[in-house]
């Protein structure tokens, strides 16, 4: 059982599994008016249903290889320096959401962060962060406003 606690991803598809449950069930609980065809429950159903589909995978699959795996593992120092890193861009990204809307800081906000996460053993190529941090929230700001008509923080520019 102690194999099982140490190990990280069992532990994080553990907890994630019960967020999902409670975040799912919070979903259907979402007052809905019947007007349209999509309403505010749909995209929480979905999100919920996606974690409980991945938090799944992630328990069974940790749960098979550790079942399998001697007793030998390795521990890992924690990059603590990075989890700062993300956890302050994330804050920065959300305290800027609404001065600066949607587009215009998800893009330096995808860079960074794409950039963070990168591990050091392997090299990092700009042009590729560049076009993936213009091209998603463009897309994702269409998608959002024209297909679902959802609107998405403007900010001062747009």
């Amino acid at each position: 059982m102690k194999k099982y606690l140490s190990d990280k991803n069992f532990m994080a598809g553990f907890i994630f599994f019960f967020v999902s449950l409670f975040y799912l069930a919070n979903a259907f609980l979402i007052e809905t008016k019947g007007l349209v065809s999509v309403e505010a429950d749909f995209m929480p159903k979905i999100y919920g249903s996606l974690l409980l589909f991945c938090s799944s995978i992630l328990l069974i699959n940790s749960f098979l290889k550790l079942r399998v795996k001697n007793e030998e593992h390795t521990k890992s120092a924690t990059d603590w320096k990075r989890i700062f890193a993300v956890l302050g861009l994330i804050f920065i990204y959300v305290l800027l959401m609404q001065y600066l809307g949607f587009i215009l800081i998800s893009i330096p906000f995808l860079f960074c962060l794409s950039l963070i996460l990168t591990p050091d053993y392997v090299k990092k190529t700009y042009w590729i962060y560049a076009v993936f941090s213009v091209v998603l929230p463009i897309i994702a700001y269409f998608i959002f406003s024209h297909y679902l008509s959802l609107t998405m923080p403007s900010g001062i520019f747009f």
